[in-house]
């Protein structure tokens, strides 16, 4: 929806795109609130708790509901304040009340995706998952583009599609709710998931702030272009995150085999060589995939929007550190030592908010970027640290760092050279060329990769 959201016809301004950006901001910060960790507590219970599993999901579910029930009504009756304290003026309380509905029914849907990831029905994750999007890609159309009702006619398309959501997902759950409440069970979700909340809120401030300092220490305007051009840095966000939902259940699956660590770290090569790869693609190619003609006088991304670009980069790269920090959180999880969390997304959003206000009215929407990739490098370094005394796994660190190497210099070649598009093809046709025929893989790896070839091509 990008095209549309950035068109003029559409939303009439890039501070009408700053709004539809600030309303998300307080949905994802308030989604934190909605959890307060026992989504994580759950998955891990689930696989390593000693009570039944459908005790565990029946008490789970009963008291996410009822607290859930309890915020959107508070949400709804102060909504007038809540929208003066996001948006900085008056008349958005209806943008506010939207949030609470669609928070409350994302929220339900939480554990029975939750129950989908455990129980490894990825084709069925998969599916309900694509429904939602093609379902509110289609409402998106009727009330922004047919309707024409600006950010109301998103927050509708929001609603509607997270209620059918929610009506889906229910069948998944009915051998679940068989299950008796437990107080027992309650108190270790709490005691799990509890210490999580400081931690998520942490991390939303490493995630938001920007977007929330940006009117106050910039302009609106500023901010609409920064939140259009953010979403292309997100493509990598939505690799980590898929990579997080399969990750998370195979780590605590395999956590008692006696070659497991050797296991973790190969992930972690591949992971950063997979992540590197889109990275240095991503940010070279960007350029013009924005400016791709999808009607007369309509791009990708509106023209109006284009100053912006140079962040996409940075973006990408700080969603890459946060997918090496997911990799990492295996020592937490396993030792239940969630409670240490907090330091490393703590120390993060210090990070973050000095340095936005140190760079951003210096450097406008460049110095918020370099803010977000100080956040996460800080997140990684300090759960590296953390994690290497409770649970310390050997990693490849010579096969990384040659990622990264290249890596760097290929940012560098397009932030001081500025080249043309065929030096950029030749910078990402030569990386694969460069692992593959380098001793990066060993013989048996590559043996590896012969046979999932086959595998693929026979079917």
């Amino acid at each position: 929806m990008l095209p549309v959201y950035t068109d003029v016809s559409y939303l009439a301004s890039r501070s009408d795109y700053a709004d539809y950006s600030l309303v998300y901001t307080f949905i994802a910060f308030m989604n934190v609130f909605y959890l307060y960790g026992l989504d994580a507590a759950f998955l891990r219970y689930f696989f390593i708790g000693k009570q039944k599993k459908e005790d565990i999901y029946f008490s789970a579910i009963q008291i996410l509901s009822i607290t859930s029930i309890v915020t959107s009504i508070i949400i709804y009756i102060f909504a007038d304040s809540i929208a003066y304290l996001v948006f900085n003026e008056s008349g958005y309380d209806f943008f506010v009340k939207m949030g609470a509905g669609i928070l409350f029914f994302d929220t339900l849907c939480s554990l029975p995706y939750l129950i989908l990831r455990a129980e490894e029905k990825s084709v069925h994750f998969t599916i309900i998952r694509t429904g939602r999007f093609f379902l509110e890609l289609a409402l998106n159309l009727f009330f922004v583009v047919y309707l024409k009702w600006g950010v109301k006619g998103i927050l509708y398309a929001n609603l509607l599609s997270t209620i059918i959501n929610f009506l889906v997902l229910l069948p998944f759950q009915f051998p679940y709710l068989r299950g008796k409440f437990s107080t027992t069970a309650i108190k270790d979700l709490l005691k799990f998931g509890l210490p999580m909340l400081p931690n998520s809120f942490a991390y939303l401030i490493v995630e938001i702030s920007d977007r929330y300092l940006m009117p106050r220490l910039i302009d609106k305007d500023t901010l609409g272009s920064y939140s259009s051009n953010y979403r292309f840095g997100t493509l990598m966000l939505l690799l980590v995150l898929a990579f997080r939902t399969a990750w998370q259940p195979f780590f605590l699956k395999i956590a008692d085999q006696k070659d497991s660590k050797q296991i973790y770290a190969r992930v972690m090569t591949y992971f950063i060589l997979f992540a590197a790869f889109v990275v240095l693609g991503g940010s070279l190619l960007v350029e013009y995939v924005v400016q791709i003609p999808i009607g007369p006088d309509k791009t990708l991304l509106g023209k109006t929007y284009w100053n912006g670009l140079q962040i996409i980069p940075l973006i990408l790269f700080s969603y890459m550190l946060y997918g090496i920090y997911v990799n990492l959180t295996i020592g937490v999880y396993i030792k239940n030592k969630s409670k240490y969390m907090i330091i490393f997304t703590g120390l993060a959003a210090l990070v973050n908010i000095g340095s936005n206000f140190y760079l951003m009215p210096k450097f406008g929407m460049m110095g918020a970027a370099v803010a977000t990739v100080l956040a996460y490098l800080i997140m990684v370094i300090s759960i590296y640290i953390a994690n290497q005394k409770i649970y310390p796994v050997q990693y490849e660190y010579l096969r990384i760092v040659f990622i990264l190497i290249y890596l760097i210099i290929g940012l560098f070649i397009f932030y001081y050279f500025s080249p043309n598009v065929f030096v950029r093809l030749i910078l990402i046709i030569l990386f694969p060329i460069l692992f593959l025929k380098s001793k990066f893989f060993s013989n048996e790896e590559k043996d590896d990769f012969r046979q999932l070839l086959q595998k693929i091509k026979l079917g």
